[in-house]
């Protein structure tokens, strides 16, 4: 009898130690790089709120956040192997593949483009075609608005190397000033730049084709070689954006607050809570709503598929932005989702209904 207690005493022990093994196991380290150096609220499901709740961490990822100014930066710090991740338009990965980087969209954050084109509400510029002649600011010239705007400028039988200029402008308060001083006719921007701009009082129409519709939003992007090597480190950041984006899109305002702690740059100064939680709510809606999947036929976090990457590719090859030649389901993947999206979805949504 004092054998088998033994035993069972020993194997308890043995079973304990595991667990603490597993639990001391080393974190894996990867490098995201979010490529804009504006992490506004509507941001937070790439930063603040994974950070904050430990989503990462609970995947076994050691995660350093970045940032770089544009699109092709993260692009080029991603090819020199320097970064792991970095969030991308998707034309940008069409574009960057084209010219011979081996790097592949593994997750799509936002399933339409948060790009567009806008003017200030009384400018005389009506159509893409009033857009001739004119200047377009852009927060760098290595911004994913870029590749969208050109789009958007070819669509109206211009060249975009001609027929317009392009300014640099940055983001927040010098964007806010160029476009007050007509420092230039339109902007080229994303949905919460525009929204941070409108909380400064500015008011904008935008300028669009009937293609915009049609495009894919942002994406994150990898080296193919990494994702062969490391799929899990792929599935554990994913996985881990997923979660964050489900729980922002439950608690909006829990998401808010917990940036607002992490970044508290983000948070409007000057402003009663009430004021500031409207403003930054305004930001963080703009991004989000591109984020649902509860209005998708695919209802998987970070899905695409083939033909949508192959409608974006048409419309970059119809407006001479890429030859088109590669194969468009080298571009991107889904090997993935289904196990990104292995997790509690209905542990997320209490969790962020009971959040205080």
């Amino acid at each position: 009898m004092k054998r088998v207690l033994g035993f069972v005493v020993l194997g308890a022990v043995l079973v304990l130690a595991g667990v603490v093994v597993a639990q001391q196991k080393p974190l894996k380290k990867a490098v995201y790089t979010i490529t804009t150096k504006d992490i506004s609220v509507g941001l937070s499901a790439n930063s603040s709120i994974p950070e904050t709740l430990g989503y990462w961490k609970a995947e076994g990822l050691d995660l350093e956040i970045t940032t770089l100014e544009g699109s092709t930066a993260g692009i080029q710090q991603l090819a020199a192997g320097n970064i792991q991740f970095a969030t991308v338009g998707p034309e940008t990965a069409l574009i960057s593949r084209e010219k011979g980087v081996k790097i592949k969209s593994f997750y799509v954050i936002s399933r339409v483009t948060i790009f567009r084109v806008v003017v200030a509400q009384g400018s005389p510029i009506q159509s893409v075609a009033d857009l001739r002649g004119k200047t377009i600011g852009i927060s760098a010239l290595t911004s994913g608005a870029v590749p969208v705007a050109r789009a958007l400028v070819a669509s109206g039988g211009m060249d975009p190397d001609k027929d317009v200029k392009w300014l640099a402008v940055g983001v927040g308060a010098p964007a806010a000033v160029a476009i007050t001083q007509k420092s230039v006719d339109a902007m080229a921007l994303w949905g919460d730049f525009q929204a941070g701009l409108e909380n400064r009082g500015l008011k904008f129409r935008e300028i669009t084709a009937p293609f915009m519709k049609d495009l894919l939003g942002q994406v994150v992007v990898a080296r193919d070689d990494f994702l062969a090597e490391h799929p899990d480190v792929a599935v554990a950041f994913a996985r881990g954006l997923a979660k964050a984006t489900l729980f922002g899109l439950t608690n909006p305002e829990a998401a808010v607050r917990i940036h607002w702690k992490v970044y508290p740059q983000t948070r409007l100064q000057a402003a009663d809570d009430a004021q500031a939680l409207q403003a930054s709510l305004h930001v963080f809606n703009q991004r989000f709503e591109t984020q649902r999947i509860d209005n998708r036929e695919d209802k998987r976090w970070g899905a695409s598929s083939p033909a949508q990457w192959a409608r974006l590719k048409t419309l970059y090859r119809e407006q001479n932005l890429i030859q088109g030649t590669g194969d468009v389901n080298e571009v991107f993947t889904n090997q993935l989702i289904d196990e990104i999206n292995r997790f509690d979805q209905q542990a997320v949504i209490r969790q962020a209904k009971e959040y205080r």
